[in-house]
């Protein structure tokens, strides 16, 4: 038996269904109350599946006295967080600790509902955040739900709500001749290994700074991607490790003979040991991947200005100087991928190659050169047709 109410308005309408089913072990009745629904036909049906999914043994009654930010912080602390790398375990905890728990830990599980969900996503897109970083506090919830159905605590996701459109984020890259003009401004310096080998094989920055000599075949001219340096947050130190972002982004790529003699040149030098990384601080340790990102950040900062500007300020013409684009050293990846990619490179090798999980992330990322290429599609097939 089950009691239906419009407790809202006739605009506004906030169903409500309170009704029981059943005897638990101990004798006593089974009683559900739950609001948040637009029609009376939305909460019975709620009740129906949930009395049903309760009475066949698919729902554990017990679900019922469990408190959401007890039950949030068990499935991430025995759960979830061993299945992550240190950054994400991080960044999971922190939209928990920081957003999910304060909003709704202190409500019963089963008491949870798509409406409020829908509400806690309106607020945080209200106070601010971006939708990329919403979608990712969502995405979290997402996961702990589905733990919670496989438990048989709850009977459906309340995580099915509507969401703003994720903005995609501008690429920023360089062509050609900006990166020859960089390359030929920093060939004396150690950043130039850096730059080098980031513009020929499109790596993570942490990938890079994760990479040993071990990695690299110079006689068969590849790079294996095994690594990365993260920094663990939590006790504050730089960590080596062999979990990456994905299985995709285990790869081995080839390097062209550019960056093959040039290496050859520094081992033959410095006669490293296999299994040191190949970049390195000043002090000879493992390179901390933001001071990397920061260090080019600085470098390429000398070229931000336009020729008219310099004119304008010292009345003297610039030699052999570009202004370039203030891309961030993850642009450089992004200039590694659109240069192959302008250049007739196979998109799925492309994808490979920068240990994207699927090509739809790469296809995606790249629309800008696509597009060039279809337009230098039908320009080709004028020519391939032309009439003589």
């Amino acid at each position: 038996m089950a009691y239906y109410k419009n407790i809202g308005t006739k605009n506004k309408p906030n169903w409500i269904v309170e009704g029981s089913f059943g005897t638990g072990k101990d004798g006593t009745r089974l009683r559900i109350k739950k609001t948040g629904f637009r029609t009376q036909k939305e909460a019975e049906a709620y009740f129906n599946e949930y009395a049903n999914n309760v009475n066949k043994g698919n729902l554990k009654v017990e679900a019922k006295n469990i408190v959401f930010g007890d039950f949030i912080t068990q499935w991430f602390n025995e759960h979830k967080s061993k299945t992550l790398s240190i950054n994400t375990r991080t960044n999971y905890k922190s939209r928990i600790d920081t957003h999910i728990i304060p909003y709704l830990g202190r409500y019963k599980l089963t008491e949870i509902d798509t409406p409020m969900i829908q509400n806690f996503y309106n607020s945080l897109i209200g106070e601010g955040l971006k939708a990329s970083s919403v979608k990712k506090i969502i995405e979290t919830l997402n996961n702990c739900f589905k733990y919670a159905i496989k438990m048989r605590f709850i009977p459906i996701l309340p995580t099915d709500i509507e969401k703003m459109p994720v903005e995609k984020p501008k690429i920023e890259y360089w062509n050609k001749n900006q990166v020859d003009f960089f390359l030929e401004k920093i060939q004396s310096s150690s950043l130039y290994t850096i730059i080098l080998i980031e513009i020929l094989t499109g790596l993570r920055v942490a990938e890079l700074c994760g990479l040993r000599w071990r990695d690299i075949n110079l006689d068969n001219g590849t790079l294996e991607v095994n690594g990365q340096i993260i920094f663990d947050r939590i006790n504050k130190v730089l960590v080596p490790t062999d979990i990456l972002k994905t299985d995709t982004s285990y790869r081995k790529i080839s390097i062209p003979n550019i960056l093959i003699e040039h290496l050859k040149s520094i081992k033959e030098e410095d006669k490293p040991q296999e299994s040191n990384f190949i970049i390195q601080d000043r002090y000879g340790l493992v390179c901390n991947p933001r001071n990397v990102s920061m260090r080019f950040t600085k470098a390429i900062s000398k070229y931000r200005k336009s020729i008219e500007e310099i004119e304008k300020e010292t009345e003297k013409v610039p030699t052999n100087y570009m202004q370039l684009p203030q891309i961030t050293f993850h642009g450089l990846r992004h200039t590694h991928a659109t240069l192959l990619i302008s250049n007739g490179e196979n998109i799925k090798v492309v994808s490979e190659r920068l240990g994207h999980s699927d090509i739809a992330t790469t296809l995606n990322t790249y629309t800008h050169v696509m597009d060039e290429s279809r337009e230098k599609t039908a320009s080709l097939l004028d020519q391939m047709f032309k009439k003589p």
